[in-house]
């Protein structure tokens, strides 16, 4: 079976199929080619288990009824997820995948990393709230408007976002859609939402080791073998990159994308040549034989 969507994504597999044709029809199309450059994932089911990718095999755990999931589209982003990790790690070895190029420009970020500020318990003024929103690129203010429409959630996310108030903008938003999440009507978009935005907090603990963001506990990374030290293990990496592709190919990219890129501007330009390197078939096999990055 083989076949093609909107967005040029390669369509191979009945699994691929029924989570492919969900994804953004304007993905980056880095991602596309690199998605295409990959050989087809397959599918296992393991009794209690769920939602993982295994390098050695190639494969991807998922429900045993996976085409009628209980969590419905939030499996779009789970299948994104996981066939980040695949892009990444397929054919290498456990001491890590394509991302550890990733690891200099993750180190740039941490160094530049600005402390964590106090939470702002005042009230904006709306003159905020629109200057915060014009920081935003069009195409990212339009989606963040779309997915916050009450009064005043969007302007209040972008003051937080501005302030470098990351996680209080993040958990913000995520308490804002659980109460969309329960009304029929939008129930799967706002739960997938909920996802993207967990994601972007994923993404930015990776880079951060946990002061910053969220996801992955420490004890996650520490059980990974170390590139320099504890704090820094072939798991960093290979999740920022698995979580900035979710942020390329699922609807509301043109938010998504924006907010990990301004959270570690580093890491995420070495993500997208690295993507582009692995869909124009660059991509080494050693990591070192990369071009490095105008970061």
């Amino acid at each position: 079976m083989s076949g093609g969507c909107a967005a040029g994504f390669a369509v191979r597999t009945s699994f691929e199929r029924h989570y492919v044709k969900d994804l953004a029809v304007n993905a980056h199309p880095d991602a596309v080619r690199a998605f295409n450059a990959t050989p087809p994932v397959r599918r296992k089911f393991f009794a209690g288990s769920r939602g993982a990718y295994r390098a050695g095999h190639h494969y991807v755990v998922a429900p045993q009824r996976w085409e009628r999931t209980v969590d419905g589209k939030v499996w779009v982003g789970v299948f994104a997820h996981e066939i980040g990790h695949a892009i990444d790690l397929h054919g290498r070895g456990p001491r890590g995948g394509r991302s550890l190029w990733l690891a200099p420009a993750i180190r740039r970020d941490r160094a530049a990393m600005p402390p964590r500020p106090q939470p702002d318990f005042g009230r904006p003024r709306r003159g905020e709230f629109e200057r915060a929103l014009c920081a935003f690129p069009d195409a990212a203010r339009a989606v963040l408007l779309a997915w916050l429409p009450a009064d005043g959630a969007a302007g209040r996310f972008a003051v937080a976002w501005a302030d470098g108030r990351l996680e209080e903008a993040i958990g913000g938003f995520i308490r804002l859609r659980r109460t969309t999440a329960v009304v029929s009507a939008c129930r799967e978009d706002a739960r997938l939402q909920l996802y993207a935005l967990a994601k972007v907090g994923d993404f930015i603990g990776a880079v951060y080791d946990g002061r910053r963001g969220g996801g992955h506990a420490r004890t996650y990374y520490r059980e990974l073998p170390p590139l320099i030290g504890p704090s820094l293990t072939v798991g960093h990496p290979a999740e920022a990159f698995a979580n900035a592709y979710v942020c390329d190919v699922i609807t509301g990219m043109e938010l998504l994308s924006f907010l990990v890129a301004s959270a570690a501007p580093h890491t995420h330009a070495a993500y997208r040549v690295l993507l582009r390197c692995i869909g124009e078939g660059r991509c080494a096999p050693s990591p070192d034989d990369l071009p490095v990055p105008a970061v």
